[in-house]
């Protein structure tokens, strides 16, 4: 299998409701820019424009808020069937040519390029194994994905995300630690804590 980076993508979640935050917040303020934005730009700096943004629910505002000219965006119109479902579009959007998935999500704003660039280290080291995150006694995303694990990320349902392949390919992970991805953003809270230990640039 060919491992080169230019045949790697990044399918960056960004469909859901946000109905616990009471507020998309793919569009939050954090070091002066969108959520969605940060997750964006750190995915440009190792892919360039090989980043697809699923969107879903609240796709218009998103779109009139944040500059998606240099990325391909699509909207899942099956969003409220959970996570699955835009992993399903994202990887549908994928050319032929791709070789791999990097799976994000636009509310870990810890991730940064950094980050990204271990995990496509990772596979490069291990072109035919699923290198996954690992935080807090489990493994998830942000996690990349052989083009040989399309087909199993095409039949995911509901809202789990990725975790059930995860879990079925278990022996195939590389695991990649990543305490930084156990801060995602589901509520107020979340976001209080985040804006209230990692307000500053870092």
């Amino acid at each position: 299998m060919n491992a080169a980076i230019n045949n790697v993508y990044a399918i960056i979640l960004a469909a859901g409701a946000s109905s616990r935050m009471g507020s998309p917040k793919q569009l939050l303020e954090w070091r002066n820019r969108p959520l969605l934005e940060h997750a964006v730009a750190n995915a440009r700096a190792v892919l360039n424009e090989r980043v697809i943004v699923v969107l879903g629910a609240h796709a218009e505002s998103i779109q009139a808020t944040i500059d998606l000219g240099g990325v391909s965006s699509i909207v899942n119109s099956d969003w409220l069937e959970g996570m699955a479902s835009s992993i399903s579009a994202g990887v549908q959007a994928l050319p032929e040519s791709a070789g791999a998935a990097l799976i994000l999500l636009c509310d870990q704003p810890l991730i940064n390029a950094a980050h990204m660039q271990n995990l496509l280290n990772g596979w490069q080291s291990a072109p035919n194994r699923i290198v996954a995150s690992q935080y807090h006694h489990s493994v998830g995303v942000p996690a990349l994905f052989p083009s040989e694990f399309f087909e199993h990320l095409l039949t995911l349902k509901g809202d789990r995300g990725a975790k059930p392949v995860l879990m079925k390919f278990e022996d195939s992970l590389l695991k990649i630690p990543l305490p930084e991805a156990e801060l995602d953003i589901d509520s107020a809270a979340d976001f209080d804590h985040l804006t209230g230990h990692y307000s500053a640039d870092q």
